[in-house]
């Protein structure tokens, strides 16, 4: 009688993996003051050296498919004990993410540069990276060097997949104290 309580029993409860198909279409970006306790858009004017911008890239998902679950029992009016692991979903990207671009448009006079290496990401672990280095849906990046940033300025993020299509967006006018 134990040992069939035993192999009933699904503890787990784990749904099917599935498999999705994911391709980006857009981006939102917003500007942060990064001064203080919190993070917090910025509104009106932002200090230099606490001045970071969020890059969230929008996307579709379309199921693909699934993985079966494993070897069930439950035809024979038992199931049987597994380790308590559940698949995870899998995500394909369709056209992945190859490079990212920033870019500062001085409103005064109208000077674009490219500010790329100004910027850079935290790992998961709280280690700085360069941008280059991380590619995720969604990713913070903060400005380290702002000798060549105007006190006026527009940003622009450009993120080129491998097809070569660019998806772009820009903040409103920044003004730095």
């Amino acid at each position: 009688f134990f040992q069939f309580l035993m192999t009933s029993c699904d503890p787990c409860g784990c749904n099917i993996a599935k498999t999705f198909e994911r391709t980006y279409n857009g981006l939102e970006l917003k500007a942060w003051d990064t001064s203080g306790f919190q993070d917090k858009e910025v509104s009106d004017t932002v200090h230099k050296n606490s001045f970071g911008l969020s890059v969230s890239v929008e996307s579709d998902l379309n199921e693909i498919g699934y993985l079966k679950s494993r070897l069930d029992f439950s035809s024979f009016g038992f199931a049987s004990v597994y380790a308590c692991t559940c698949d995870s979903d899998e995500y394909i990207t369709v056209d992945p993410i190859k490079f990212v671009e920033i870019r500062v448009t001085d409103t005064q006079s109208k000077e674009i540069t490219d500010v790329t290496a100004n910027f850079i990401v935290y790992d998961y672990y709280g280690e700085q990276i360069t941008n280059s280095e991380f590619f995720e849906d969604g990713f913070k990046l903060e400005m380290i060097e702002n000798d060549n940033i105007p006190d006026n300025s527009i940003f622009e993020v450009k993120i080129i997949l491998e097809s070569k299509t660019e998806l772009i967006e820009q903040t409103q006018e920044i003004n730095f104290k």
